[in-house]
């Protein structure tokens, strides 16, 4: 099974990443998928999402074992947010082939997120990055990642369509490490949350998650 890694945040909450080596086929084999989850894959043609969309499954599914539940598949609410079927703890997941990316929670929402640093965030970045953090940036592609995989996971973190990243979402300015925790906000419609966002850098990748 190549699960790359399965971390123990805290008693409440782990979070795992697969790399995707399997065939479709294979990852079928591997994962108990609901009705509603074999729907959703249908409606998926290019076969890269599928294989992506079912590792994030085996993510969830062997996170879920780790504690000691019966994995019973995933839907998703009006807003496109995750949630396991029968258990009620959180979860959100990720990808950027080929790797997907999982975290669960037993208390406390959750969202994770998985970017690869390229030249196209550098040229969408003052879409989504306000004037503090674009200096910030200075054009850095490792730094443009963090912050725009953080914000992905404050997104999926508040579980509701309509969030601005770049006016609902602070990151504070940070300095560049392997792998560190910085501060953070959303503030929506009246309510503002302050949240430790955790970065690292793994195989090439950004993994963000906060919960």
């Amino acid at each position: 099974m190549p699960i790359t890694k399965i971390e123990k945040i805290n008693s409440n909450s782990f979070w795992c990443m697969w790399e995707i080596t399997e065939t479709e086929e294979q990852l079928l084999k591997k994962v108990t998928l609901s009705v509603y989850g074999q729907k959703e894959l249908e409606e998926i043609t290019h076969p890269v999402k599928k294989r992506e969309r079912l590792a994030s499954r085996a993510c969830i599914q062997e996170l879920v074992k780790q504690s000691g539940k019966e994995y019973k598949g995933i839907v998703k609410d009006d807003h496109d947010k995750p949630h396991l079927i029968d258990i009620d703890y959180h979860i959100s997941i990720s990808h950027s082939f080929p790797y997907a990316v999982g975290i669960l929670h037993k208390k406390l929402p959750v969202g994770i997120d998985i970017e690869k640093p390229v030249e196209k965030l550098g040229r969408i970045a003052h879409r989504f990055l306000n004037d503090q953090e674009f200096i910030d940036s200075d054009g850095d592609l490792k730094k443009l990642c963090i912050y725009w995989a953080g914000k992905e996971a404050i997104f999926k973190l508040n579980g509701k369509t309509g969030l601005n990243f770049k006016e609902d979402i602070r990151v504070w300015p940070f300095e560049l490490h392997k792998r560190d925790v910085i501060r953070s906000e959303f503030n929506v419609e009246e309510n503002k949350a302050r949240i430790a966002l955790n970065y690292w850098e793994l195989n090439g990748h950004i993994v963000c998650y906060c919960f």
